[in-house]
């Protein structure tokens, strides 16, 4: 009744980590304050 499960070719080749998503930082907005960034410029040496 069932056809027997073959690999699927393309879900195998999203699942390489080559495609995994990245988190990346923005660089303006939101969720974009550096707390180091700004400690090192702001202090006096």
């Amino acid at each position: 009744m069932s056809k027997p499960k073959r690999p699927n070719k393309a879900k195998s080749i999203i699942a390489q980590p080559l495609f995994r998503s990245r988190q990346e930082q923005p660089a303006k907005g939101k969720g974009s304050y550096r707390r180091e960034a700004f400690q090192s410029t702001s202090l006096p040496v």
